[in-house]
């Protein structure tokens, strides 16, 4: 399977996600970022773009260019699964909104109101904007006012972040330390709790990508 991979930003790999796509699902992974993005889909089965620093709603080239090649794939019933500044774009891509949020989410939180236990978490949020989705799409995860997931036809976007390892919450932490401060959290709290959670919640994150690609119409290999 080819998977196209938006990297919107150096500090945003595809992590997890992308280590389970080629183990699990035997993936080869094109990535690409916002400089050497194509036009199009291609041939990818599956189109994966993750976050970046700036949010959907920024007025630049490279978004709305990303945004053009999400609607393409979308209205085509290609595969595509958005993860935070990803999710957000999926959603402006297919007339949902996103803009800032009255407060930023930091650190590993449970989800107030799931479709089912596998959204529920907790999974690491490292967000500031507010998402909203068109009525055509399904909610599958809310919390705290604003949408956590959806499903939109062939898309997925999850606004929290289950691709991220330790290593990648201790950058984030080290690049806005005011984030975790505004959460009531420091790095040492955070790489406790990335500790127990990442390595110890394996089975259920696999669970949520098998999900996240089921709604998105992978079916099980």
């Amino acid at each position: 399977m080819q998977v196209l991979v938006i990297e919107n930003a150096p500090s945003a790999p595809a992590g997890l996600f992308g280590q389970w796509l080629e183990q699990a699902r035997g993936a080869t992974l094109h990535r690409v970022t916002p400089e050497t993005m194509p036009d199009d889909a291609g041939a990818a089965a599956l189109v994966v773009t993750l976050g970046a620093p700036q949010g959907a709603y920024e007025d630049l080239p490279w978004i709305h260019r990303q945004r053009r090649l999400l609607a393409g794939a979308i209205a085509a019933r290609r595969p595509v699964v958005g993860i935070c500044f990803g999710a957000q774009l999926i959603a402006t891509a297919i007339g949902g909104r996103a803009a800032p949020f009255t407060r930023r989410f930091v650190g590993w939180m449970d989800v107030a109101h799931a479709a089912d236990p596998v959204w529920r978490g907790p999974w690491l949020r490292w967000h500031g904007d507010h998402l909203e989705v068109p009525p055509t799409a399904e909610v599958v995860a809310r919390d705290q006012g604003t949408v956590q997931a959806f499903h939109f036809g062939s898309a997925v976007g999850v606004q929290f972040h289950p691709e991220a390892d330790a290593d990648a919450a201790r950058r984030w932490g080290q690049a806005v330390p005011h984030w975790l401060a505004e959460n009531g959290l420091d790095a040492a709290t955070l790489d406790r709790q990335s500790e127990a959670q990442i390595v110890p919640r394996a089975a259920a994150r696999d669970a949520l990508f098998s999900e996240m690609l089921r709604r998105a119409g992978l079916p099980p290999t």
